[in-house]
């Protein structure tokens, strides 16, 4: 049996990203960076990251065949301040390394 993974990254003060086991979930108590209830299994996150002036603009959604994320269904866009830019990476990094 594969070992469950619990990880957590804050970015900034209303976005926590949570890995519990192989699911993904953001949670914002703002609301005004997602559209829906943001929730993946980590088979099938994608992660779009773009540098900015104001830090690593993310987008996360639906990852597709061709590693593009689907214009349908849940998704997030955040902007990582630099000085949270590692944790988040390596937290991404760990979602990947928890797939097949």
């Amino acid at each position: 049996m594969t070992e469950r993974r619990y990880l957590e990254v804050t970015v900034g003060t209303n976005i926590i990203l949570v890995l519990d086991h192989r699911t993904v979930e953001v949670f914002d108590r703002t609301a005004a960076s997602t559209s829906e209830v943001c929730r993946w299994h980590v088979e099938h996150i994608g992660v779009k990251a773009k540098p900015t002036k104001s830090g690593l603009k993310l987008t996360i959604g639906n990852r597709l065949a061709d590693d593009s994320i689907a214009v349908a269904g849940a998704r997030a866009s955040l902007t990582v301040p630099p000085d949270e830019e590692a944790a988040v990476i390596a937290f991404f990094d760990a979602v990947k390394a928890t797939r097949s």
